[in-house]
């Protein structure tokens, strides 16, 4: 049996789907990832035998509490007064009805700065708050 050799022409690639394709999925991993600036307030947070890295950490209001009981909010940590606190807190209720308060004291802050906190956002109609600590 003889096989017959055909001529072919020279196949090539299109490379522009391709250069398309990785210049999407560039653009969706910078539009689908989210930079937060947090740690602009100094504190050490606690480490706790039973803490719960919660499922969901992203869009939570951050209010922040350093060692001397000074209340810093937002991601961009501006310091706030309690009742400064609370007018920030209602008017974000007022713009989201489910608002997720994280709080994030230092461990040597007192008890009674962190109730204040809680009592405050209480006040105003905020309830689902959690603390940051490591697990150990």
């Amino acid at each position: 049996m003889k096989l017959r050799r055909v001529d072919t022409e020279e196949v090539e690639i299109d490379m522009s789907p391709m250069i398309d394709m990785v210049f999407l999925l560039l653009i969706f991993f910078i539009v689908a990832s989210q930079i937060v600036k947090v740690d602009k307030v100094p504190i050490e947070i606690p480490a706790a035998m039973y803490a719960v890295v919660p499922e969901d950490e992203t869009g939570r209001y951050i209010i922040t509490v350093n060692q001397k009981g000074e209340l810093y909010v937002g991601a961009v940590s501006e310091q706030v007064t309690i009742d400064e606190l609370k007018e920030q807190v209602a008017m974000e209720l007022e713009a989201n009805e489910k608002l997720r308060i994280m709080i994030r004291a230092d461990g040597q802050t007192k008890y009674e700065e962190n109730e204040k906190i809680m009592t405050a956002c209480a006040e105003v109609g905020a309830m689902d708050m959690i603390f940051a600590a490591f697990e150990e």
